[in-house]
């Protein structure tokens, strides 16, 4: 299934639930941001790009396009800190809980058995959404 995290802004309270819930699913730093813009609130996330540099950085194959997906492996990863500089967006972010980086990567593990991810389970006004997509080859 390709599938993405759509963001309603307008059900989006700013309350950082989704923030809290993804760090506390991923060793305690959040792979997705809540940024004010105006007197709205935007979800911040990895753009799951088509070539990602960050993968084409990592020298252990710790990030891989997998489907539609930008997976990280945090077990292979070595905390080299490429794909930090790698990403033109500066998603990957540096976990010194645990020595890795950390970046989103829809929560595709918890997906494929059925679950929604982090963030989008802790959100109490359902401002995010797991939606199926077209694939690369629908």
């Amino acid at each position: 299934m390709a599938y993405t995290i759509v963001h309603h802004v307008e059900k989006c309270t700013g309350c950082e639930e989704c923030v809290k819930a993804c760090a506390e699913g991923h060793a305690g730093l959040s792979n997705c941001r809540i940024l004010k813009v105006g007197n709205k609130f935007a979800y911040f996330s990895c753009l799951q790009c088509k070539k990602p540099q960050c993968a084409a950085a990592c020298p252990v194959g710790a990030l891989v396009r997998k489907g539609e997906v930008v997976a990280f492996y945090q077990k292979e990863c070595v905390g080299c800190k490429n794909c930090m500089e790698a990403c033109p967006w500066g998603v990957p972010r540096f976990n010194f809980y645990v020595g890795t980086i950390g970046k989103c990567d829809l929560c595709w593990e918890r997906v494929a058995k059925g679950e929604k991810p982090f963030c989008v389970s802790a959100c109490p006004n359902a401002a995010l959404e797991l939606k199926e997509t077209k694939g690369e080859g629908s």
